[in-house]
């Protein structure tokens, strides 16, 4: 808010997203034990998403105005917030 963002709520855990999330989770774990991670293949997604360029267009014109460090703080502030 102290550069006139909005940030939404959180969303409000239920007990049925508690359970999908859970269901995903599990699915993410097997799925995750499957895929073959030596220091081969962590190289080739390095290099892979290191070409890998994100469209400039949905870059907010805010964003292209403050820091990283910035930004970082109002992220920090919001959360403290939200959890007190």
């Amino acid at each position: 808010q102290m550069l006139r963002l909005h940030l939404p709520d959180p969303p409000v855990d239920s007990e049925e997203e508690n359970e999908e999330e859970a269901a995903e989770g599990a699915a993410a774990q097997s799925s995750h034990s499957s895929i073959p991670m030596d220091a081969e293949h962590v190289e080739l997604v390095k290099r892979t998403m290191a070409s890998v360029k994100l469209p400039t267009l949905g870059i907010p014109a805010w964003a292209n105005q403050i820091s990283e460090e910035q930004w970082k703080d109002v992220v920090q502030r919001t959360l403290q917030a939200r959890q007190s």
